[in-house]
């Protein structure tokens, strides 16, 4: 048999050789052989992970296992309660994460659902309704309007016939069919005019069409394999948070190890310094990011869903704020997915008599219908061709009711539009006598008309114009009929041409706006879409797309011609992209993905599954298709593209919060480590027990984390260029400023210890002493690190009232070991008097003006790049 691509160059008589079928429809014996031979009109059901499958996943994290083994050896010390604390950070984390993934990959599951539908064919020479999953090659089908289509079909006999494709295209318009059409061997599936695909729907007409691909072999099919053989990718934060957790571990093990083994071989108190070490190692580790990163995360979901985007996957809302690259369809995200009337061009351009013409012929030479007419127009309910919705809408608007113009002139006769002959044409009876009113194809409308050379070469003139701006355009003419019965007596010449009227599916309001928006941010949006090259050009410029350049816009059989190496060379020249199929969508993603851009692909319809999921992010339209929705990482659920900025937007404040989040718990672990180490390279007794670091690690730092989680975005963060795949959590800015804030916090404590213990040579009065600092010193500087764009004396100290409150709750929390008798056995703390606190705020009060300071010299040297 023929090539799944190859039926629409064929004549009906070569398609029905090249299956070896009569015309009359197969029989019961020739479906058997065929159904086994090609077996059932179906798609493979996805695999999905079992529910311990997809828990597995989440355990498997290089985090959670840093934790458990932190648990393991809290709980092998007897330090119960410390274990218990990891253990409900380490459920949480996965906990949420399964919940969140547990309903992905559905896909497959979804694409089965479009074919699962009757079929009426012609077999053993009757008419049989059967389930479409046993169509074969060679069966008659018969379809009407209303009906999906079971499979990829080539027509035989159309009347009046068209189909929409915008599930498997993209694009709304519906697509008027024509069997003997000629298709060139390189036409896209939207300009296959003599097939009928799998998964579109009948929206008006009837048809028969002799089945050509079922199953995986079909256009949808096609789609179906492209989803299955995509691989999933881990998104920029699991990569960076799995590679920050194996080095964590491996640095953790060797500082702990060195402690044990320098006090082993040079003080000799091994039992202290293997608890010690132990409480190094496990408060080393930020016990509190699993579970701060899955709140920072839940929450900015929810700030995401206020504006109108649901998150499908926790870890998605992230990745939007590295996006590099947008990549969109244009019908119904760019757009608003229908038709207007927005230039009427008549002989003299502002006749009122010659406009209201117009009007009236695009009203009577017109097959749409609206089925509640007696409503308020924004509620009406049509049907028919969007280019004839419009006409009325066009009508209704200059206030021509299009009931009183079909009462006052009913039709006669009709010559439905067919894309064979390029025009509809319709007689009506009116008061003076009969009237033939046509409108179609300019250069079709023109030929018939009778106009001086003059007059001809004025009309062009007004079409080349309209046609440099993107528009559909048509062409309107009208002749006196006499007493003519029918459109053929009445004669298709001598017409008198009135003018065109441009049609164009609008821009959305904020269109325009949100890609300026998205150039300031440094994200580049490249338009995708099956519509011609003239329109898709004519919609960029309207946008703002740079496509001066010819090597900016390409066709899809252009693409076809390019091997992906060449497509990865040119992809960062093109912004627009037209006539595409679903192949070249991923195509796209992909070449992008090759210079290690985060991508971000958008679109609505079946056809751009495969591109959402092979995208860093994939984002789908609320009025998309099931498919396209279950694939995606992130719904919009208002089809506004301004949505998907302010997404962005909220995923870079995300990042903002992981960062500073990470940068605040590892501050306060290093801290601890170089309070120990210097303090044994000093010959010192250990300066806080283990049980200090746990109480510090895990109950008092769990305040501002958390605290921290609720953070509002920056305004300069979308002044900024993404950070895409190369930017890390842990760049030099964190690194130095962790460096920074622990040196001196470290010294300054070491002192602390220090000048109290030499004095005073009392160990509990300067181990509590050095509690206190070590517990509050981190509570003051979390308000230094709210912003590492601005000083401290530039922010709002309340903007985040649960600051405030992790504050107070931090005091409270770090006093309780120091004033309970019960607490001040088990940690060995002494009560301090006013004196001691005073000290301890006033070493505060330095470390932070010396953290400021080195935040003015990067606010000052490595100040962030504008776009």
């Amino acid at each position: 048999m023929a090539g799944s691509d190859s039926f629409h160059t064929f004549t009906i008589p070569e398609t029905f050789a090249a299956l070896t079928a009569p015309e009359a429809g197969l029989t019961a014996d020739d479906v058997k052989q065929r159904l086994s031979q090609y077996g059932p009109n179906t798609l493979p059901s996805a695999k999905l992970k079992r529910w311990w499958e997809v828990l597995w996943e989440q355990v498997k994290s290089p985090l959670v296992f840093v934790l458990l083994g932190a648990a393991l050896i809290s709980s092998l010390l007897h330090e119960f309660v410390d274990a218990t604390v990891i253990m409900a950070a380490v459920i949480i984390q996965v906990v949420v994460g399964f919940i969140q993934e547990y309903k992905a990959q559905t896909s497959l599951q979804a694409l089965q659902k479009v074919i699962a539908l009757s079929a009426r064919v012609q077999r053993d020479g009757t008419e049989q309704v059967i389930s479409a999953q046993e169509l074969v090659p060679g069966d008659i089908v018969l379809l009407s309007a209303g009906d999906k289509i079971p499979s990829d079909v080539r027509l035989v006999h159309v009347a009046d016939f068209e189909v929409n494709e915008a599930a498997l295209t993209g694009e709304s318009d519906a697509v008027v069919k024509n069997p003997h059409s000629t298709v060139p061997a390189n036409a896209t599936v939207g300009d296959r005019l003599n097939m009928a695909f799998s998964g579109t729907v009948a929206t008006k007409g009837s048809a028969r069409g002799v089945v050509v691909q079922t199953g995986l072999h079909t256009e949808m099919g096609g789609i179906a394999r492209l989803i299955k053989e995509t691989a999933d990718e881990d998104t920029p934060l699991q990569k960076q948070l799995g590679s920050f957790a194996k080095k964590m571990s491996i640095g953790v093990v060797a500082i702990a190890l060195g402690i044990f083994l320098f006090g082993y071989f040079f003080l000799g108190n091994v039992t202290e310094l293997f608890s010690v070490s132990v409480a190094m190692a496990v408060s080393a580790i930020p016990e509190g990011l699993a579970i701060a990163v899955t709140i920072i995360l839940a929450a900015g979901m929810q700030r995401i869903l206020k504006r109108k985007a649901l998150v499908r996957r926790l870890v998605a809302a992230e990745t939007l704020g590295s996006t590099n690259v947008i990549c969109t369809d244009k019908t119904g995200t760019l757009t608003e997915g229908k038709m207007q009337v927005t230039e009427i061009l008549t002989e003299t351009e502002d006749d009122p008599k010659e406009l209201a013409l117009a009007l009236r012929i695009g009203v009577l030479c017109n097959d749409a219908k609206v089925s509640n007419p007696d409503d308020m127009v924004d509620e009406w309910q049509m049907t028919g061709n969007l280019t004839e919705r419009a006409l009325i809408a066009a009508a209704m608007q200059a206030g021509i009711h299009f009931r009183d113009v079909q009462k006052t002139a009913p039709r006669v006769d009709t010559i439905p539009f067919d894309s064979a002959i390029k025009y509809m044409a319709s007689l009506h009876r009116e008061a003076h006598g009969r009237i033939l009113y046509i409108k179609g194809a300019p250069e079709i409308v023109l030929q018939l008309c009778q106009l001086s050379n003059e007059r001809r070469e004025h009309f062009e003139r007004k079409f080349k114009r309209l046609s440099e701006k993107g528009l559909r355009i048509i062409g309107l003419a009208y002749k006196h009929a006499g007493s003519a019965k029918t459109v053929e007596e009445a004669g298709l010449d001598q017409l008198n041409f009135v003018g065109y009227v441009g049609i164009k599916d609008p821009l959305r309001p904020q269109a325009k706006q949100t890609v300026a928006e998205c150039k300031r941010a440094g994200i580049k949006t490249v338009m995708i879409t099956g519509d011609h090259k003239l329109t898709a050009k004519a919609i960029a410029v309207e946008l703002g797309l740079p496509v001066d350049d010819p090597a900016s816009l390409v066709e899809g059989h252009e693409l076809d011609k390019m091997s992906q190496h060449e497509l990865n060379q040119r992809v960062q020249q093109i912004s627009v992209y037209a006539r595409v199929t679903p192949q070249h969508k991923l195509r796209i993603v992909q070449a992008w993905q090759s210079h290690q851009m985060v991508v971000a692909m958008t679109g609505d319809g079946i056809n751009d599954a495969p591109a959402i999921k092979a995208a860093d992010i994939g984002v789908a339209l609320g009025s998309g298709t099931d498919v396209a929705k279950e694939t995606a990482d992130i719904v919009i659920l208002d089809d506004d593209f301004s949505t998907i900025v302010a997404a962005v937007e909220e995923g870079r404040g995300i990042f903002d919060n992981i960062k500073k989040t990470v940068l605040y718990l590892l501050s306060d672990s290093f801290t601890e480590v170089l309070l120990i180490v210097l303090t044994l390279l000093w010959g010192l007794p250990v300066p806080v027990t283990a049980a200090m670091i746990l109480w510090v690690n895990i109950v008092n730092d769990s305040f501002p984390s958390l605290a921290m989680t609720q953070e509002r975005k920056e305004r300069e963060s979308m002044m900024e260029p993404p950070r895409g795949h190369r930017n890390v959590i842990l760049d030099t800015k964190v690194k130095t400023l962790i460096a920074v804030i622990s040196l001196i916090t470290g010294l300054f404590n070491v002192a602390l210890f220090q000048f109290i213990y030499t004095n005073t040579h009392d160990l509990e009065y300067a181990r509590t002493m050095v509690f206190l600092s070590i517990g509050i010193d981190s509570l003051f500087f979390m308000f230094s690190i709210r912003s590492l764009r601005r000083p401290l004396h530039q922010t709002n100290i309340f903007g985040n009232p649960w600051l405030i409150l992790a504050l107070i709750g931090g005091m409270i929390a770090q006093a309780l070991p120091i004033y309970v008798p019960m607490l001040q056995n088990y940690f060995g703390t002494v009560a301090l008097d006013y004196a001691d606190w005073g000290l301890v705020f006033g070493l505060i009060v330095i470390e932070m003006t010396i953290i400021e300071l080195c935040k003015y010299f990067f606010l000052k040297v490595d100040k962030p790049r504008p776009v």
